[in-house]
């Protein structure tokens, strides 16, 4: 209580009072002056911080800017990539697989005469489109005799999806391919590499599997006549 200018021992005196109430106005003027200062302070660290956000923010705001626009570039050049890729890939496979339909043509009559088949011709590259009912379909190399027709479809990679597709398309071939009316139809596959086990899947369903090796020697897997699937 002694720092209250307003305390008193006994009944102060008029002077004692106006003492006492300068003393509390000077204090009152002393704190405002504080408070402004403190205040002016905290204003213009205010302005500095928020000055400094905005920088960063900008700052912010162009690097996402350029990381935006070299990631659109990026994409941009990879799919142009993809695509030249794609493009190489299309002519790779398609050259390797012209090569492979023109070294199969004698290796594959050779292949079937040692398996006790008599084949003595070979068609290459047969397509036919039937308008009136819709059939289509495209076949690498038909090897025949006057009483079988054995149709190989050739393959770089070999899938199990592109064995069903050629079952499908063997199913229409005595209709896209007259000669083969009165003959015994068989299908084989021929391929550089088979997927997940597709040889065993195309053996399983009846077809016979010739193996293209790296050194162009082909090879045909040894089947049981009797569970040869017949079109």
């Amino acid at each position: 209580m002694e720092n209250n200018p307003f305390y008193f021992d006994k009944a102060p005196t008029a002077e004692q009072v106006w003492a006492a109430g300068m003393a509390t106005y000077k204090q009152m003027r002393e704190n405002e002056r504080i408070a402004k200062e403190e205040f002016k302070e905290l204003r213009a660290l205010m302005k500095e911080n928020a000055e400094h956000l905005k920088e960063t923010e900008r700052a912010l705001s162009e690097r996402f800017e350029e990381t935006d626009h070299m990631l659109k570039e990026t994409g941009r050049l990879i799919n142009m990539n993809a695509e030249r890729i794609k493009a190489l890939d299309t002519k790779f496979f398609s050259q390797a697989g012209h090569i492979i339909e023109g070294l199969m043509e004698p290796s594959a009559m050779r292949l079937f005469k040692e398996a006790g088949y008599d084949i003595d011709r070979c068609t290459k590259n047969y397509k036919r489109h039937i308008k009136a009912t819709g059939r289509k379909a495209e076949y690498d190399v038909i090897l025949l005799d006057d009483t079988i027709a054995i149709v190989v479809e050739v393959k770089i990679n070999c899938t199990k999806a592109d064995v069903d597709h050629f079952i499908v398309q063997m199913g229409m071939f005595r209709e896209l391919f007259p000669e083969a009316a009165n003959k015994e139809v068989m299908g084989a596959i021929a391929a550089v590499n088979y997927d997940r086990e597709s040889d065993i899947y195309a053996h399983d369903e009846g077809l016979f599997v010739i193996r293209v090796h790296d050194d162009d020697i082909f090879t045909l897997d040894h089947s049981d006549k009797a569970e040869l699937r017949r079109f």
